[in-house]
């Protein structure tokens, strides 16, 4: 694809399950290009601000410096020759460099990063887990299937921190996977939301900031922030005008309950950090005593217990029954989404088969999000 001077490419990368909801909200923002592991978006100046600022279900957002055919290894270094980093490092500041290299004679991760000192005349340090949160600015150098390429991260820390989350219950769920949960259920503003096993509240949290419009970004910030043309880029500016955005409510109650007492403390405290605690209403109920109250039909959603979250296995049996039981009597008209670690748990859980499956990742592990209804 070739690239104008006038225009961005940046790499969008999603967990595996939600590219087709990455695709949809960045179709927003910018042009859309399908690639493996998430998407290329193409557009004018900033538009990887924006991304980084907007995108809910986003993991990383990292801008095209560079993209060349190679077919050896001399290839990568002549091409690397052309790199200009002006924009986003200070003049002899030190890089971090991610690599994904598949093509012979590429050296390894060390030998590299000494070899691009040489040539870029600054520091290069290969990367490591722990840097993402550092200042120095990261870049990634992936060269695969004959193309390779040079990018820069905007964001740092992984996109699903939101700042808002610093307690976890036993078994956390990332922000960005929950947002994803809620498009895949079709969630929307003016319906109500239930989750009878909220644990430390990600799903209802996510779920109000999606009901007011607040965009996942605005509370943290983001390494493209100390970048020489942060400027130029209007971070603040873009700020200003996504809160002007915000609805001051959610129009339609969002409910979360848990047997778990500690959990609801940390759902509140998660909550109030989040700013959207008065969007919420915390109760503390095992799934079989949840009720609905009065409101309208909306949808029930929940990341149900793993075999490895509870202390045996066979625990699962009676608890996936009551929440059938409870589905059926409190939330008979509501439409479902559950999350669970074994498809075949699906129809007793939720009462009856699912109309619709995706499959996803959580934590590294295979799960699978079943939806019973669709909104008409």
């Amino acid at each position: 694809m070739s690239q104008r001077a006038d225009q961005e490419h940046v790499f969008v990368q999603c967990l595996p399950g939600l590219e087709g909801v990455l695709q949809v909200e960045a179709r927003r923002i910018g042009a859309v290009h399908p690639v493996v592991g998430g998407i290329e978006l193409v557009g004018p100046a900033g538009i990887h601000a924006e991304a980084a600022l907007v995108l809910r279900v986003a993991e990383r957002v990292l801008l095209r410096l560079l993209s060349f055919p190679v077919r050896r290894w001399a290839e990568v270094q002549k091409g690397l020759r052309a790199a200009r980093f002006e924009d986003v490092v200070g003049v002899g500041a030190a890089l971090v460099l991610e690599s994904s290299i598949r093509i012979p004679g590429a050296p390894a991760a060390r030998a590299l990063a000494g070899s691009l000192s040489r040539l870029w005349q600054r520091p290069v340090e290969p990367a490591r887990a722990e840097d993402r949160a550092g200042e120095r600015p990261r870049l990634l150098l992936r060269v695969v299937d004959g193309r390779a390429s040079l990018s820069a991260d905007v964001g740092g820390e992984l996109l699903h921190r939101r700042g808002w989350r610093q307690e976890t219950s036993r078994a956390p769920m990332r922000e960005t996977l929950a947002a994803g949960v809620l498009e895949l259920a079709g969630y929307v503003s003016d319906e109500p939301l239930r989750d009878p096993v909220c644990g430390s509240g990600t799903l209802i949290i996510e779920g109000a900031l999606m009901a007011r419009s607040v965009p996942p970004g605005l509370g943290r910030t983001f390494a493209a922030e100390r970048w020489p043309r942060a400027e130029q880029d209007d971070w603040s500016g873009r700020r200003e005008r996504l809160r002007s955005q915000i609805r001051p409510t959610a129009a339609a109650p969002i409910v979360g309950s848990d047997v778990n007492a500690g959990a609801l403390g940390t759902a509140r405290r998660n909550a109030r950090r989040a700013g959207v605690l008065a969007d919420l209403k915390l109760e503390r109920a095992d799934v079989a005593s949840a009720v609905a109250g009065e409101t309208a039909p909306g949808l029930v959603v929940g990341n149900l217990p793993y075999g490895m979250r509870v202390d045996a296995r066979g625990g699962l049996e009676t608890f996936d029954s009551a929440l059938a039981r409870t589905l059926s009597r409190e939330f008979s008209g509501w439409r479902r989404a559950l999350l669970v670690d074994d498809e075949t748990r699906l129809a007793r859980a939720g009462g009856s088969a699912p109309d619709r499956l995706h499959r996803l990742v959580n934590g590294g592990l295979p799960v699978v999000l079943g939806v019973w209804g669709s909104r008409r």
